[in-house]
Formats: structure tokens, sequence, C-alpha cells
């Protein structure tokens, strides 16, 4: 019986491909690059103008004979060096596609949650808990968009690893405002204040999906921008706003069908807690799809950047881009390297990741993939 069970039970181990090995090892290479490229001191400044050797083409040592600065890929039409802003580029492609990625996968899995679990009648919260929890979600972002927009700034402007640490902090906060409300919603339970209301989560998370995918996302994210300061700080804050609906469309679709599976129904027979059903059973299942959109939006994402840079819309004009390289091109249509580089990098970064999401999925879940 047991060498049956063994027999049916789905295998974890996938045999690796060839195009997930190079993807794996071209985002390694690409990591590591961005990470420690500039650090390491062998890339000049990005932003460093030398009028006399604009449009130096790639591999072209003969006229850099002499001089201080080796430019591996060229130069722009400002003189710039092409790697260094490539390297750059890819900093500012991560920085703004991860944080905002993982933020709109946060609040998509939260809501789409709610929304597929509980629906619009199983999801009963005290009048109490509800109004704290909007007082506080207020003031967290009232404190940490408002009065810290300069200190986010500053981060943002001296690198990722300043970034890091502003959202460490940030999570600091957000775990400590958390504690306090739920130390004051129990104590303000236990003077009497208990009455339950129904909140139509379906309703409420499908009405705002479809208000924010009623106008095409770019359109809406350059709308906005036209009313911020260019900072990849309201970049990040803008595309988390509008990103966050396809994961959560995308869970709630998934958590319909998971939770009217027999496994589910026989732990709700056994008196098992909603919410431990959705955190321990029913979520785990319905996220392997999530990554595969992950990846994709992080493709989307950069994708994003690049283009709003080519158009000098929402990113600093001295922030390295590879839509700002791309953008060298128009002055100058023999400039060849301007796009293709930042083009064929975008378009590797972009396909790996999609591989690899691949992988994960099959490890995640042989059989769905079966």
């Amino acid at each position: 019986m047991s060498k049956i069970k063994e027999n049916t039970k789905p295998r974890r181990t996938v045999k690796w491909h060839w195009q997930e090995k190079l993807a794996t090892g071209y985002l390694l290479i690409f990591l590591l690059t961005v990470l420690f490229g500039l650090p390491a001191g062998w890339l000049p400044d990005p932003n460093k103008i030398n009028l006399a050797q604009v449009y130096y083409p790639p591999f072209s040592f003969s006229k850099m004979v002499g001089q201080e600065t080796i430019h591996w890929l060229g130069t722009d039409q400002l003189g710039r060096d092409v790697l260094a802003n490539l390297v750059v580029g890819a900093q500012t492609a991560l920085l703004v596609s991860v944080p905002a990625m993982a933020l709109a996968t946060l609040i998509g899995i939260t809501l789409g949650s709610l929304a597929g679990f509980w629906g619009d009648t199983g999801f009963r919260i005290s009048l109490i808990s509800f109004i704290v929890s909007l007082v506080l979600l207020f003031l967290a972002i009232y404190y940490g968009f408002y009065i810290q927009q300069f200190h986010w700034v500053h981060a943002f402007q001296s690198g990722s690893r300043s970034v890091l640490g502003k959202l460490g902090n940030a999570l600091l906060i957000f775990v400590f405002l958390s504690f306090c409300g739920w130390l004051l919603v129990k104590v303000l339970k236990r003077l009497g204040l208990k009455r339950q209301i129904t909140l139509p989560l379906d309703q409420i998370v499908l009405k705002t999906i479809e208000v924010i995918g009623s106008v095409p996302r770019l359109l809406l994210i350059m709308c906005l921008v036209a009313f911020t300061q260019p900072a990849l700080r309201n970049i990040v804050l803008l595309a988390t706003l509008t990103y966050w609906a396809s994961i959560a469309r995308l869970v709630r679709s998934e958590l319909l069908q998971v939770k009217e599976l027999p496994y589910v129904q026989a732990a709700r027979v056994a008196g098992l807690s909603e919410s431990r059903i959705l955190f321990r059973e029913a979520l785990p299942n319905a996220l392997p799809p999530v990554v595969v959109a992950v990846a994709f939006g992080l493709g989307n994402l950069m994708s994003l950047e690049a283009t709003l840079s080519f158009l000098e819309v929402g990113i600093p004009a001295d922030v390295a881009s590879w839509g700002r390289m791309i953008k060298g091109i128009k002055a100058n249509s023999e400039a060849w390297w301007l796009l293709f580089f930042p083009a064929f990098t975008l378009c590797c970064t972009i396909l790996s990741l999609q591989v690899i999401a691949q992988r994960v999925l099959k490890w995640m879940s042989p059989t769905r993939n079966n």
C-alpha cells in the first residue's frame, strides 16, 4: 500500500532544461553586475559629460589610446559612457520594479484572498476593529509617504542600500502600528464595544478593480505623474496602485475554485477556523500562478520605467535609465548601440524572468503542469 502511495505522489524533482540553466546564469550575472558593478570602481560616472568623445562606437579602442577611461560599449550624444549607463539603468529598473511589484503583490494577495474566500457575506468584523484599521491606515500613509517624503527622496538618490534601510524602517513602523491597533481593539472590546458588521468584500474589490482597469495602465500613470514631482518614489507608488489589481483578480479566481474542493470542506467539517483554513489550506494552493504573474509584472514594470524615461515623464533627467539611452538614437540614427544594448538587456531580462517563473511553477505545482 505504501508503495502505491509512493508511486502516485507527485514528484518535485523536475529536470532542468538548457533554457532554464541559461536564464538562471543570466539573472545571476545581471544581479551581481547591478549590485557590485558601480561600487567596485571599474565604471565611470554615468552622468559625466565629455563633448570631445561623443558617439564613440563600441570596442573602438584605437580612438581611446592615451585616455583615462575606456568606453567598452561606446558613448552617447554627450560623451557619457554607455556601459556605465547600462549598469546604472539596470539599478534604476530594479529600484522601480522590485519595490512596486512587492507592494502590489502583497496588496493583491490580501484583497484577492478576502474577496475570493469570504465573498460578500462570509466576512464579519467588529465595528470598532474596522474603524481603528481605517484610522491607522490613514496615519501610516500620511506619515510614511507625506511626512517622510524627503527622506524617501534622499534614500532613492543614495542608492539601493538606503532604499532597503528605509523599507526596513517602514516595515517596523507597520508592525508597531498593527500591534498598537490590536491592543486598542482588545481594550475597547472589553469595554463592551462588540457590534459586528458584514462587509461585502467581493463587490468592493471587484468594483475597485473595474475602476482601475477601465483606463489603460500607461495612460493612467502618465496622468497621475503629471500631478507629482519627477521622482522614482512617485513612480513606485503609482505603479503599486495600478498593478495590484491583476494579482488580486488572479488570487480571487483561484480561491473561488479552491474553497469548493473536498479537502477544504473537510477542514470546515473538522471545525477549523476560517482564517486557519485560508492560510494553511486554501491560499498555498492558490499561489503558484501568482509566481508567473509576478514575473510578468516585473518585466512590465521595467518596460514602464524605460518608457517613462524615454518620454521624460516622471523620471528625473539626471537618473540613468535604459529609456534615456534609447532616446539618444533620435539625435543620430547611425548610433545603433544606443538602442541595441539597452533593448537587448531588457528583452533578455524579461525572458529570463518568465523562464524562471515557469520553472518555479513546475516545482510548486507539478500536477498542474502535468
